[in-house]
């Protein structure tokens, strides 16, 4: 049974290139060609489509630039595995902000540590500048694969001697909680797009300038106190973002 039929309109204002795109892509979407599946070839999309191989080879160029595949010397190319969907409006866990996800979630500790607040860290947990804060780094991966870099600060006078304490993968919150009694209450995020340094790249196991996102959250607790400012660098390759809107009537 063949994967794809032919919807090219070469009367089309639309470029052919731009059209093999957008019908790839939407077998990717609809699971047709499932995550690291070879892809046609671009002899083989020139042959069933008509068209150029320079022409199929520039679909399948759009298709790796924009993360959806990759290219394995001597074999081909492959559907990227870009199945972890974060959700901004879900509740602030880690595994509660990956969408319908069935793998496994790890966390690597980097260093937790006390520094001063610089100006930057001090502005966004309201505090004065040189405050003592705490420092968490840690890489998130889902199946052994290195998918974030997350950096979170907190003021001490909030949580002294967070330094001791044990806190289970994934759940800093409820840790706080129970030591500390904090609950958290509201958030606010900032999502923009970067480009990984060589730190991030050699952690994340991308390319330096690979395209990434930075995700910035600023955590209160219910009584309102600024409990948490943490930076999530992403990786773009793998990454979607599901965002839900209601209509409140106004």
């Amino acid at each position: 049974m063949e994967k794809y039929v032919n919807e090219i309109d070469k009367h089309s204002v639309i470029p052919i290139y731009y059209q093999l795109y957008n019908l790839l892509l939407d077998l990717i979407d609809n699971n047709v060609y499932k995550p690291h599946d070879r892809l046609p070839s671009e002899n083989e999309l020139a042959s069933k489509y008509g068209i150029s191989r320079q022409t199929a080879q520039r679909s399948i160029n759009q298709l790796v630039t924009q993360g959806m595949a990759y290219r394995v010397k001597g074999k081909g190319t492959f559907v990227s595995d870009k199945t972890i969907t974060y959700s901004v409006t879900a509740s602030l866990s880690y595994s509660a902000e990956i969408i319908g996800l069935k793998k496994a979630l790890q966390n690597k500790l980097i260093h937790i540590k006390e520094i001063p607040a610089s100006t930057g860290i001090a502005k966004k947990l309201g505090v004065e500048e040189g405050a003592p804060v705490y420092s968490i780094q840690r890489v998130r991966l889902v199946d052994n694969v290195p998918m974030s870099l997350q950096t979170s600060y907190l003021p001490k006078f909030l949580v002294p001697n967070l330094i001791d304490k044990k806190f289970e993968e994934g759940s800093l919150f409820k840790t706080i909680k129970k030591e500390y009694g904090h609950e958290v209450g509201t958030a606010s995020e900032f999502l923009r797009a970067v480009r990984a340094d060589a730190y991030e790249a050699k952690t994340l196991n991308v390319n330096k300038n690979d395209p990434m996102l930075l995700l910035e959250r600023v955590t209160r607790t219910k009584s309102g106190k600024i409990l948490e400012y943490v930076k999530t660098i992403l990786r773009g390759d793998k990454s979607i973002f599901a965002i839900e809107l209601t209509n409140n009537g106004k």
